[in-house]
C-alpha cells in the first residue's frame, strides 16, 4: 500500500511536471521583450505608431476619427469609480486611459457599465505578452497591466517626441494653462503624463487633454480625490493636487490647421483662375481655383494644412500661384509661366483659444514686394478649417 501510494504520488508530480514544462514551452513562444520597441523607429505621435502596428496602415482610421473615438470613449467611461488596486469593474488612472484606447480599437468584448462599474472580455488569440501583462496589436495594456512610470519611460522619447518633456505647472490658473498648451501645439486626445518633483525616475498620474471648451483647458483622468472618472479643470487639478506639479506632453496626433481659399467673384467682372503651388518655382501644383465654375464645390481649393512656424506660437504656410492664362486652360508647355506674375499668399493663424483663434494673410508679388491685398478673420475654428480666405482678379 505505502509503494502503491508512491507510486501515484510519482506518477502525478511526474504528470504536472510535463504539463509545466510543456505550457512554458507554449507560453514563452508567445512572450515579447519587456520593453515595447519602436517598429519604424522614433515617432512623431502615437497615431503614427498605432496606424503602424495596425497591420493595414492604408486603411487605419483617419488622424480626425481617432481623436473623435478616443474622447467619445472618454465620455463613455465617465463617472466609473476609482479603483487602488485590481481594474476589473473600476479603473485607475492608467487603467482608463488603456481602457480608452482599447475600446477606441475594438479589442475590448462584451462591454457594458451599469452606473459606476464596467464590465468586458477579451479575446487570448488577440492579444501577446509584455511587461508580464496582456496586450493587443497596438500593444494597449488590459487596465490595471502596467503603471505610470513603465508608460513613460517606455513611450515618451523613446518610441514617439513629447510635445513637452516636462513644465512645472505648479499653481498654474486656466489662463496660465491655455497659454502653454497652445504654445507647445498640444491637441485634443494627447496625453499628459503628471509628477511630483524634477526628476524622472517616479511618474504618478496619466490623463487625455479634452482640449479648451468654454474658455476652460480640461482633461480626461480616473481621479484619485474625486474617487471617479472625470473630465476636470485642469487648474483644479493643479491647485487641489499638491503632488502634481509637473507635467510632460505626448502628442496623439499631429492635425495641422486648416484654412482653404474662395472666389471672390464680385470684385471682377471677368472670369479668372489661378494654379496655386508649394513652391516658388511652381513646379508642385495643388490645385486650381476658378471664378467660372457654377458647382460651388468647385469654386475653391480643397482645405490645407498650416503647420506651426518654429517657435510653436502660431500656424503659418506660404503659397504661390499664378493667373492662368484662361480659366481652366490647358498647361501650354514648358514656357507657359514664362512673362506671368508669380504671387505668393502668406497665411497665418495665432491661437487664441484652443482650436480657435485669428487668421492674418496677405498677397505680395514674389519678384517686386508689391502688395495686394489681405485681411484677418477673429474667432476662426483653425482645426475645423474652411473657404475663408477669397481670391479675386489681381490684374
Amino acid at each position: 500500500m505505502f509503494f502503491k501510494s508512491i507510486r501515484n504520488y510519482a506518477v502525478k508530480a511526474i504528470a504536472m511536471l510535463c504539463a509545466t514544462v510543456i505550457s512554458t514551452g507554449l507560453i514563452s513562444s508567445y512572450v515579447q521583450p519587456e520593453e515595447v520597441s519602436a517598429d519604424e523607429g522614433m515617432y512623431d505621435c502615437l497615431y503614427d505608431l498605432f496606424k503602424d502596428r495596425s497591420g493595414d496602415p492604408d486603411n487605419f482610421m483617419s488622424q480626425e476619427e481617432l481623436v473623435q473615438k478616443v474622447l467619445e470613449n472618454c465620455d463613455r467611461l465617465k463617472w466609473i469609480d476609482y479603483s487602488y488596486g485590481a481594474q476589473e469593474s473600476y479603473l485607475g488612472c492608467d487603467g482608463f486611459v488603456s481602457l480608452v484606447f482599447r475600446l477606441t480599437f475594438d479589442t475590448v468584448h462584451d462591454f457594458d457599465r451599469d452606473l459606476d462599474k464596467y464590465w468586458c472580455s477579451y479575446d487570448y488569440h488577440e492579444e501577446h505578452i509584455v511587461a508580464a501583462s496582456h496586450v493587443d496589436k497596438y500593444e494597449i495594456f488590459r487596465p490595471g497591466g502596467t503603471t505610470v512610470t513603465w508608460l513613460y519611460h517606455n513611450y515618451v522619447d523613446e518610441l514617439v517626441d513629447a510635445l513637452d518633456h516636462r513644465e512645472n505647472v505648479e499653481g498654474m490658473d486656466n489662463e496660465d494653462w491655455i497659454e502653454y498648451l497652445t504654445a507647445i501645439g498640444a491637441q485634443p486626445g494627447d496625453i499628459l503624463f503628471w509628477d511630483d518633483d524634477n526628476n524622472d525616475k517616479y511618474w504618478s498620474h496619466i490623463g487625455i487633454y479634452s482640449g479648451i471648451e468654454d474658455g476652460i483647458a480640461r482633461m480626461w483622468h480616473a481621479s484619485s480625490i474625486k474617487g471617479l472618472v472625470i473630465n476636470q479643470c485642469l487648474e483644479d487639478i493643479t491647485i487641489d493636487t499638491r503632488y502634481l506639479d509637473y507635467v510632460a506632453v505626448l502628442p496623439l496626433t499631429d492635425l495641422p490647421a486648416k484654412a482653404g481659399l474662395c472666389v471672390d467673384s464680385e470684385s471682377s467682372d471677368k472670369d479668372f483662375s489661378y494654379s496655386f503651388y508649394n513652391d516658388p518655382e511652381c513646379e508642385n501644383c495643388i490645385g486650381r481655383i476658378s471664378s467660372s465654375c457654377v458647382l460651388s464645390e468647385q469654386s475653391f481649393l480643397d482645405d490645407f494644412p498650416v503647420y506651426p512656424n518654429n517657435d510653436e506660437s502660431a500656424y503659418e504656410n506660404k503659397l504661390f500661384f499664378t493667373r492662368d492664362m484662361s480659366p481652366y486652360s490647358i498647361d501650354g508647355g514648358d514656357n507657359a509661366l514664362a512673362d506671368q506674375e508669380v504671387y505668393q499668399l502668406i497665411i497665418r493663424i495665432e491661437p487664441e483659444d484652443g482650436t480657435r483663434g485669428v487668421l492674418k494673410y496677405a498677397v505680395y508679388g514674389v519678384d517686386d514686394i508689391r502688395y495686394y491685398g489681405g485681411g484677418e478673420i477673429t474667432d476662426y475654428d483653425y482645426f475645423t478649417g474652411g473657404q475663408v480666405i477669397p481670391v479675386m482678379d489681381f490684374r
